[in-house]
């Protein structure tokens, strides 16, 4: 995925809110289309082939056997996660793959959204978006939309 996934996501999700909103289309904002991500195509596939040990009913108990089994496929789990983790680091260090920024926002995310679009589309203050919630300063509407507007790549929003 090229490195404006995010932007493209911000995007998407601006047009999502506009759709809930209700907003007319004609009030929308108007840039191209966004490039949806794609599956990876760069799945981990197990390189083995798990090995079950064989339930010997004369000399072992079904308990015996089951945890004998559960050993083989802890083991074997452990083993591919170490492989898969190993090929992250290394799909990350070659630029292959991309960290996305995690963020610790408590806003839920379709509201934060709608202020967007609404500020897009409306020109909403910042107050009048605050003075909907009432648990939400103007400053911290404002901090928000202006993230997602820069996330988007609208210089808008002043």
């Amino acid at each position: 995925m090229e490195r404006a996934g995010p932007k493209q996501w911000a995007r998407l999700r601006i047009w999502q809110a506009c759709e809930r909103l209700e907003i007319p289309t004609r009030l929308w904002p108007d840039f191209a289309f966004p490039q949806i991500p794609r599956g990876y195509l760069h799945p981990y596939h197990v390189g083995e082939r798990l090995a079950v040990p064989s339930f010997l009913p004369l000399y072992q108990s079904e308990k015996d056997w089951k945890a004998a089994v559960q050993t083989v496929v802890e083991e074997f789990i452990s083993k591919q996660l170490d492989g898969f983790r190993q090929r992250l680091r290394d799909d990350l260090a070659r630029g292959f793959l991309v960290p996305v920024k995690q963020t610790r926002e408590t806003t839920p995310l379709d509201l934060r959204y709608n202020w967007a679009a609404k500020r897009l589309c409306y020109g909403a203050s910042y107050r009048k978006l605050a003075s909907e919630q009432k648990l939400y300063t103007e400053e911290r509407v404002k901090q928000i939309v202006l993230g997602i507007l820069k996330q988007a790549g609208l210089g808008r929003g002043k």
